[in-house]
This record gives C-alpha cells, structure tokens and sequence, in this order.
C-alpha cells in the first residue's frame, strides 16, 4: 500500500528514516513473536480523484521497517538461533542469503498491526496529533519546529518541497545537512531574519517558535522575493561562473552559513549574479578567518551581520575586488610559482540604512 501510494509515510511535517538496522530487524522479530507494538495513527484523507488516502501521523519507523523487510532490504534474525533470513532473495544473492520458508512468509503477512484512523481532521489537529503521540526517539528541534501548524509554516514547507528537497534541488547541489528537518530549520531561520530587516535578528528556538506560530500570512512581495533567493542561490551553487564560494571553499556548508547566504542574497537581490557570487565567497571566507567552529550562536550570528553590512556597502567593489585579486594572484604565480595565497578582500564601511521589510499581522 505504501508503494501503491495509498499510504503516505511522508507527509510535510514527519522526519526522515531514524531507526538504525538493528532496531528495524528487532522490530521483525516481535511482530514475528506477537510482542506489543504502538497503534500506527493515521489521518484519512481524500486525494485529487476522490480515492482515500491514509496519512501516517505515527509509525512511520515501523511501517518502513516492515516494507523494508519485505522488499529484501533487511532480514529477521532469528533470537534462538541467531541466522537470518530474508522474505525476499534476488538472483544475484541466491546461495548467500536464506530465504524465509514459504510457511513463515504467510504467518508474517496474516499477522495484524493495531490502527487508530482520524476522519476529517484539520491540518494543524494533525500536526498537533503528531506532536504529542512521539514514542521512541525523541524529536529534535528542527523536526518540532516541522511540526508546527500555521501560514509560515506551511508557506516554508513549500518553500522546503519546491526549493530543496526535489530531486535536482539544493539538497543535492549543496554540501550541507538535511537529515531530521535541519533543511526546513535552516530556511525558516533564513526566513525569520529577513522578515525582520532592518532589524539585525539572531534566531532562537524561543523566537522562532512564537514568530512561526503568528496567524497573518507572508505577503506576496515578500514570498516573491524568498522564492527569488532560493532560485538564485540554486544557479550560483550549479554554475561554474558564479560558484566560488562553495567550490573555493572546500568545507561544508555550516546552517549559520546557509542562513546568512540566504539574508546576504536577498540584502543584495537587485545586484547581478556576480555581484552576488562574489559576495558569498567573501563572506564565508570572512567567517571562517575569524571563527574556527562555525555556530549558530550569538558571536557568529552578530560577526554574520557585520560582515554583511560590510559588502552590502558598495556591491560594485566586489567586482573590482575580485578581478584585482584575480590579477594579482597571476602576477604572484608568475614571480613565484610557490606563492599561490588567494586575495583576501579587506572590509568595507557599511553606509546608509536598508530598508525595512518586516511584515506586519494583518488587521
């Protein structure tokens, strides 16, 4: 049913496949051994052609267990006598696995898993179902903040979905973790700071938490500009022109990193590509001058801001920056073919005041 789609596993707010092997395979064997298992919840709904979908609310680990079980994927280990065996054995692996007895595989499939199904429920009933039914390993704060039911949320959700978690999309164009809801974190951090401009906002779980449950909806500018950002951060990073700020920068892309491109892109979104490639190589090469472990915390966040400040001051010196920087270092291999130290931008004065852009509730 999963496959068939009748089942979905991943709706916007649950998190990713957490369980490790072990405990999927220990999960076999007591359905194999009738031990208690939780109630899966699901929330039924009706899809776009009328047929009834069931959205896992709770149990999606086990669910994927069980269906990986099924496809081969991992096998029962027996408790008495400690061989495994696998409910599927493909031709490649015939005479190295041990499949399950045909007998075995029927009493496995006839076995039941409690269900508790929820009809007709709103969105946030769900989320808020979600919350509060976790077993097993707790979630993280990225996975909570998923979980949250509101406009922003739901408008960030489809931001995650249209922007990062497609295939194609920044989650596989960018060197940074997405496990657990740390995409959706990241973005909704990147968010928050930009709705707060002029404001120099440093995000917390405190204030995320009451910013993300605010009732207004993001206005239509402001949600063409985020989308703006994400599709240009997208070209930057997949560009051989524009992206030497992640491939001259070798290191992984840090969330505090990922957060304040985002702001830095959207300070400069009427600048050219350029403008803005060479802007995000600065201000991940200034970070990690002056920082070794780079955090989302308050140091980081406010020398984030200062370093912005700086090259939103005269964008077009980042050109000029550049192509001086890019003549010197020929000049210096030229001298001295050992001495191939890059230019290192110096700062600039931050001058004027931006523009302020925080949404307002509406009225």
């Amino acid at each position: 049913m999963i496959h068939e789609g009748s089942i979905d596993i991943n709706p916007p707010y649950q998190r990713d496949v957490v369980w490790p092997e072990t405990k999927q395979i220990a999960l076999i064997d007591s359905v194999f051994r009738n031990f208690f298992i939780p109630p899966v919840i699901f929330a039924v709904q009706q899809d776009d052609e009328g047929e009834f979908v069931r959205v896992c609310v709770d149990g999606k680990q086990r669910l994927t267990s069980i269906q990986k079980f099924f496809d081969g994927q991992i096998p029962h280990r027996d408790s008495r006598n400690k061989k495994t065996y696998w409910f599927k054995v493909p031709p490649s692996h015939h005479g190295a696995r041990t499949e399950v007895p045909a007998a075995l595989k029927k009493v496995f499939q006839d076995k039941k898993v409690t269900v508790v199904e929820y009809h007709g429920i709103a969105p946030g009933t769900e989320r808020e179902i979600f919350q509060r039914v976790q077993m097993g390993m707790p979630l993280t704060a990225a996975e909570k903040l998923q979980a949250i039911s509101s406009p922003w949320a739901q408008w960030i959700s489809q931001l995650e979905s249209k922007h990062i978690g497609h295939e194609e999309g920044l989650a596989e164009k960018l060197d940074w973790d997405t496990k657990r809801g740390r995409d959706f974190q990241n973005v909704t951090h990147m968010v928050f700071c930009c709705d707060g401009l002029p404001d120099e906002g440093l995000p917390t779980a405190q204030k995320i938490e009451k910013w993300m449950n605010r009732e207004d909806n993001p206005t239509k500018q402001f949600q063409d500009d985020i989308d703006d950002v994400l599709r240009c951060l997208w070209v930057l990073a997949t560009d051989s022109k524009y992206n030497e700020g992640f491939s001259k920068i070798p290191q992984r892309i840090a969330p505090v990193e990922f957060i304040f491109i985002g702001v830095l892109l959207y300070i400069l979104r009427k600048e050219t590509y350029e403008v803005k490639a060479r802007a995000i190589y600065c201000l991940r090469h200034d970070i990690r001058q002056e920082f070794k472990d780079i955090r989302n915390n308050g140091l980081v966040g406010k020398a984030m801001w200062r370093i912005i400040n700086s090259l939103r001051a005269r964008p077009q010196d980042l050109l000029e920056a550049g192509q001086s920087g890019s003549k010197s270092k020929r000049r210096r291999q030229h001298d001295d073919d050992d001495d191939d130290d890059e230019f290192r931008p110096k700062p600039m004065r931050a001058i004027g005041k931006p523009v302020k852009t925080r949404g307002r509730p509406s009225k």
